[in-house]
């Protein structure tokens, strides 16, 4: 009788250097990598691009929510500069909730009006991402964010004279 192994042998020997030479072989990684990371972590701002990726069933493949968690990077100081929309950081953290020894649980946000403590409990991120695909929870979270960019725009510029009714008229 022939060992049953000799040929698994010889196909694991061939796929061992199938993974040699896959990894022998380096990445390329675009030249524009920032600034498509920059774009994309940006995009997580919009409540309808969340539901779009949620009703599509990409929020729930694990290779994404691996990319979602590299991007959580972009928390950092010298990376953080660079965003326009910085309520996309916290979306990043509805998604894929920091893991429970970091730094960043003991931060509380609260941004745009949406506490994260409706989310507590095991894996916030799988609530917020079930939510996320219904219509009235997408409206609801733009209408909140809504409100928190008015919010800061009259706190930062302060209201216009028509807005406060002492507009000097005829």
């Amino acid at each position: 009788m022939p060992p049953a192994d000799a040929s698994e042998n010889n196909g694991s020997k061939n796929n061992d250097a199938a993974t040699a030479a896959q990894l022998a072989t380096p990445i390329i990684l675009p030249p524009n990598r920032f600034e498509l990371e920059l774009e994309f972590v940006q995009a997580l701002a919009s409540p309808a691009y969340l539901h779009y990726l949620a009703t599509s069933g990409i929020l729930y493949q694990s290779s994404f929510l691996d990319f979602l968690r590299y991007l959580r990077y972009w928390k950092r100081p010298e990376y953080a500069k660079f965003l326009q929309y910085p309520n996309c950081l916290y979306f990043l953290d509805l998604l894929v909730p920091p893991s429970s020894d970091s730094l960043e649980d003991v931060e509380s946000s609260n941004i745009d009006g949406i506490s994260s403590s409706r989310f507590a409990g095991v894996d916030s991120g799988e609530a917020f991402r079930r939510e996320i695909a219904q219509v009235p929870f997408r409206n609801f979270v733009h209408e909140q964010q809504f409100y928190s960019w008015q919010f800061r725009s009259a706190r930062l510029y302060g209201s216009s004279k028509e807005d406060d009714g002492t507009s000097g008229g005829k």
